[in-house]
């Protein structure tokens, strides 16, 4: 069909618009970031800024946003500027910039100080109206009409982070509160101390060997305390989640948090609870799920530390194939009959105990592991792992990951000692269930344990071959 030269000449602005909206991107102009089209011609100046106006304002709406959606959560209780507020807010933090370009800094911080008074003044009407007014939102709103100067000089990537982080911590309000009249004081006081000494000691450990020529040369103070740092905050994260979901979990929530915690120490105290418990199917099924998580940790663990040796080997095939053996096991021989699973306390693993046991056994076996691949070679290093593993999976297979990082180790070695070390892990549960619980409740868990064994060995042969 034959277009009419006024048809076209009509149409023309509208494709030239939309070219010119498609091909926008951010470049590079010496330090500075701007938008530019297509050819690396830059956008127009009146238009850059505004478009940087533009993102602030959405900003400021999408924290309002959120503000909005609390205020008809509280069912009226709660009187929160919205969507247009916070827009505002960040408009004159975007408003502050031009103005401060033009006239002088002077007018960026009139509207600064025209904007807080009017918090305050809010403040104070609120106090007056309510019993406890908190004063979240006004800090909400200092914050955005700092994202809006952000957005305006910018500074367009960080003004987006910290408004994604605001809205997440301003929906967080209930998880956090929660957290915070759960943890004990102890608690708290635990976790201090370590932050304390992650942060204070850490930094001023050396990072090079104890002994660089002799048998002490794999040991690095700085590496051990980082260990001990990772599987700590680990273990206290899966703490911090069992204590808020303890009291409206089931037996899946609580059976792989109790394994996120420490599968060993939830052996130990599912074990001795049996002796006294008239359900011990549940038990069982909780503890199996432990067991199954804890296969799923060391992965996790292992791709932070040593990325190449969980996904050039095996290994992450063998953790996994474990864990769901175990998992189906549980599911069909030991599925409990009650709906809500029995609650059972951990202990904080952030003490100084905790910590400076794991260190110790860390660089034991480190240095045990290094030792054997000079003088037995893989039987003793398999030997060593194995033996470590009773007790705990985490350092026998930290320590064979450190080495193949270094290369100390080859990937095909560390890949099969790490198998060795679920392998004896589990097996040092079963001594668990053995020494603690009763004997029927110590074989029908033990017997499943041992198929989780099988497959693990089966595993390990394919990975020898």
């Amino acid at each position: 069909m034959a277009v009419t030269p006024s048809e076209r000449i009509s149409r023309r602005p509208v494709a030239e618009c939309l070219h010119i909206a498609l091909s926008w991107r951010f470049c590079q102009r010496g330090e500075r970031t701007i938008l530019c089209s297509r050819g690396s011609r830059a956008i127009p100046t009146d238009t850059a800024i505004l478009l940087h106006t533009f993102l602030a304002i959405c900003l400021g709406a999408l924290v309002g946003l959120e503000r909005q959606v609390a205020q008809e959560e509280s069912a009226g209780e709660k009187d929160f500027p919205g969507v247009r507020t916070f827009a505002f807010v960040a408009l004159g933090g975007a408003l502050a910039v031009l103005g401060a370009r033009e006239l002088g800094p002077w007018m960026g911080v009139s509207l600064f100080l025209a904007i807080t008074v009017f918090l305050v003044l809010r403040y104070f009407y609120d106090a007056s109206q309510r019993q406890d007014p908190g004063y979240t939102t006004e800090m909400a709103s200092v914050c955005t009409f700092a994202v809006g100067v952000l957005a305006q000089s910018e500074k367009l990537l960080i003004a987006t982070v910290i408004t994604i982080v605001m809205v997440a911590l301003l929906r967080s309000k209930r998880v956090l509160h929660r957290t915070a009249e759960l943890l004990s004081p102890g608690d708290m006081e635990a976790l201090i101390r370590f932050l304390v000494i992650i942060i204070v000691v850490w930094p001023l450990l050396p990072d090079q060997p104890i002994d660089p020529d002799g048998p002490l040369s794999v040991l690095r103070p700085r590496d051990v305390w980082r260990m001990v740092a990772l599987i700590s905050a680990v273990s206290f994260a899966g703490y911090v989640v069992a204590r808020l979901r303890a009291s409206q979990s089931g037996y899946l929530v609580m059976g792989l948090l109790g394994g996120m915690v420490s599968s060993t120490a939830a052996t130990f105290a599912y074990a001795r609870a049996e002796r006294s418990s008239a359900d011990s199917r549940s038990l069982e099924f909780l503890v199996l799920l432990a067991v199954a998580t804890s296969f799923l940790r060391v992965g996790v663990v292992l791709a932070v530390i040593g990325p190449v040796l969980l996904f050039r080997s095996p290994v992450w095939f063998a953790l996994l194939g474990m864990s769901v053996v175990t998992f189906l096991a549980a599911l069909v021989r030991h599925r409990p009959t009650d709906e809500r699973a029995p609650i059972h306390g951990f202990e904080n693993p952030l003490t100084l105990r905790f910590a400076l046991t794991f260190a110790a056994a860390y660089a034991l076996v480190l240095v045990l592991v290094a030792a054997a691949q000079d003088y037995t070679g893989l039987s003793g290093i398999y030997a060593t792992t194995a033996i470590a593993a009773l007790v705990g999976a985490d350092a026998p297979s930290l320590s064979l990951t450190r080495l193949a990082v270094d290369g100390v180790l080859t990937l095909e070695t560390a890949s099969s000692g790490v198998i060795v070390v679920a392998i004896a892990a589990t097996v040092g549960k079963i001594g668990i269930l053995a020494t603690l619980a009763r004997t029927p409740f110590a074989l029908r868990v033990g017997t499943t344990l041992l198929v989780t064994c099988a497959a693990g060995g089966a595993f390990l042969y394919t990975s020898l071959r």
